[in-house]
């Protein structure tokens, strides 16, 4: 069974990354030829030319890429930056967010461990499995999620796991995840209005901070994760 689950997560794993790594460059490509002044006119009209649909479309995108995790957020939060502005960017990301964060959570609870097993690595849920004591659960989950650079769609999978209620971590979610996603709101508005070198380097910076994040993350985790072995809780749930 276990050979099987590793099988089938292989595969989800291998058509994901090829779709986010299509759709990353895709949308960085488009993103780069907003450059040129005739190709922002283009694009400005052929905003104009969606009205409610190109909100509808975007809304789902977004949505998508907190279900399928390995999609990276940015790349999207710079479009609605570039199209709605900083301010309806971001309420749009954090709306798509909110029901891909609460879909995942539906189905986790519906459909058991063994569903999300056959998308990512039990490993990885060993790793979090600290994350089940009730008074630090909530402080470290809102951290994580702060934190530039860390796996926030992994912690959404597996917040079912911890008891958390689906209300809880979809405050925590939405609110932990507004100061990024204004920062990448924020340069795809700057960058499409022409300012180009602010956008640069703002971007530059927070690529640095989610490296930082990354780091901190990875430390944070493997803290955790040893001290928790050390007492020898299990923290699993057959569900």
């Amino acid at each position: 069974m276990q050979d099987k689950n590793a099988r089938i997560r292989r595969i989800v794993q291998i058509v994901t990354i090829t779709i986010a790594v299509v759709v990353t460059v895709l949308l960085c490509l488009y993103i780069m030829r907003l450059y040129d002044e005739e190709n922002m006119q283009s694009f400005e009209e052929l905003v104009d030319s969606f009205g409610i649909w190109g909100v509808v479309f975007m809304f789902l995108l977004q949505v998508v890429q907190v279900v399928l995790a390995v999609i990276p957020g940015e790349p999207i939060e710079l479009i609605f930056g570039a199209l709605y502005g900083t301010l309806w960017g971001t309420v749009l990301c954090i709306a798509g967010i909110v029901c891909g964060t609460a879909l995942i959570y539906i189905l986790v609870q519906k459909l058991g461990r063994s569903f999300v097993e056959k998308i990512i690595d039990s490993k990885q849920f060993q790793k979090l499995k600290f994350l089940h004591d009730p008074v630090k659960r909530d402080t470290f989950m809102f951290f994580l999620m702060f934190i530039p650079g860390t796996p926030k769609d992994l912690l959404t999978y597996f917040a079912p796991f911890t008891g958390i209620s689906l209300l809880r971590i979809l405050l925590i979610a939405a609110v932990a995840r507004i100061p990024s996603i204004i920062t990448s709101t924020y340069v795809g508005s700057s960058f499409v209005q022409g300012n180009h070198l602010r956008s640069i380097v703002i971007y530059a910076v927070v690529g640095v901070l989610s490296l930082a994040g990354i780091l901190i993350y990875n430390k944070i985790i493997s803290a955790k994760a040893a001290k928790t072995d050390g007492k020898g809780e299990d923290g699993d749930d057959n569900k």
